[in-house]
């Protein structure tokens, strides 16, 4: 049985922005998103926005209501974090893509295998489906998204420590 991906709304427009969701088709086969993820996504018409219709109409994207209640998590969360980690949690051994500091607390409390958007870049940069995750983060950085460069430091170290 093949692992299934979930993605949060913030990698989701992260990598719409830099206009490489196909990674997820490279890295995973492709990545399922709750509703409230694409609510969050689809907010506004944007470029981004469009790109992640795009990826839903070509099947890169599956969107897939959590069979599990949402569990009794921090209202801070939003409801698209709620939603993905109720989907995690319906899906044994998946991996949740979300940056949300809060929302990465909360899966590893409860046992959700997480990766972020650094991280990701840094797999698609190894395996050639990217130039150079150095170069997204950058530009993550410059259109808004809140992403530090010290953060694809240390995935880098880690990296070279395993």
């Amino acid at each position: 049985m093949a692992r299934v991906v979930i993605a949060d709304a913030g990698p989701l427009i992260a990598l719409a922005r830099l206009d490489t969701l196909q990674v997820l088709a490279g890295l995973f086969g492709g990545a399922v998103a709750p509703p409230a993820v694409l609510d969050e996504c689809m907010a506004k018409d944007t470029a981004d926005s469009r790109r992640i219709a795009q990826a839903i109409q070509t099947n890169l994207l599956r969107i897939e209501s959590p069979d599990l209640p949402l569990p009794e998590l921090p209202r801070s969360l939003g409801e698209g974090e709620k939603q993905a980690i109720a989907l995690a949690l319906g899906h044994p051994q998946s991996l949740l893509i979300l940056d949300d500091r809060l929302a990465r607390r909360q899966a590893a409390r409860m046992g959700v295998a997480f990766i972020g958007i650094a991280r990701l870049l840094h797999i698609a940069e190894q395996r050639g489906l990217i130039a150079s995750a150095e170069i997204s983060v950058e530009t993550l950085g410059k259109s808004g998204y809140r992403i530090s460069p010290d953060v694809l430091r240390r995935v880098r170290r880690e990296g070279e420590e395993t």
